[in-house]
């Protein structure tokens, strides 16, 4: 198991989320899943490459190129995010998370 060093920025998140879809992937097969406009060849590689640095994704020679594929799971990067949240914002008090979740569910319901 890879340990989480820092948070991932919104661009990495995608990447991530379309591994984590795919389990494993080349980068022309990571382009077809955004929503237009895509972003170029290099952006998604200069991404990949910034993830392996954090040491979140790994990859597996295949031919010329390359299989790009996750480190971490999903759940896992979800409880370290939780946890920072915990803590920076909520000074680990579970209660008051609770309590703000279930102010968003009776508001949910009322709209």
């Amino acid at each position: 198991m890879t340990t989480i060093q820092q948070l991932l920025t919104t661009a990495e998140e995608e990447v991530m989320l379309k591994l984590w879809e795919l389990k494993k992937a080349a980068i022309v097969e990571l382009i077809p899943l955004y929503s237009s406009p895509r972003p170029a060849y290099n952006t998604v590689s200069t991404f990949i490459r910034i993830l392996e640095k954090k040491g979140v994704v790994g990859h597996e020679k295949k031919g010329r190129g390359f299989i790009y594929f996750p480190l971490i799971t999903k759940e896992e990067y979800r409880k370290y995010l939780l946890e920072r949240l915990l803590i920076n914002y909520y000074k680990n008090e579970t209660r008051a998370i609770n309590s703000e979740i279930n102010q968003m569910k009776k508001l949910d319901q009322l709209l």
